[in-house]
């Protein structure tokens, strides 16, 4: 939720849980340079992130 402010709580749970139990989850589709951004900061946190685009 500090990464990605537009989130809520119950958001940012679902979100977790998902990847705990798929091994990833989507958190976000925006534009890409705020994607950027959000990857960087959650790889400082220790996870791992990647970028795709929206299809």
């Amino acid at each position: 939720m500090t990464t990605v402010p537009s989130l809520t709580q119950p958001q940012a749970v679902s979100i977790m849980m998902e990847a705990h139990t798929n091994g990833l989850a989507l958190v976000i589709t925006c534009a890409q340079e705020h994607a950027e951004f959000y990857c960087e900061t959650l790889k400082a946190h220790g996870l791992t992130s990647t970028i795709e685009p929206d299809e």
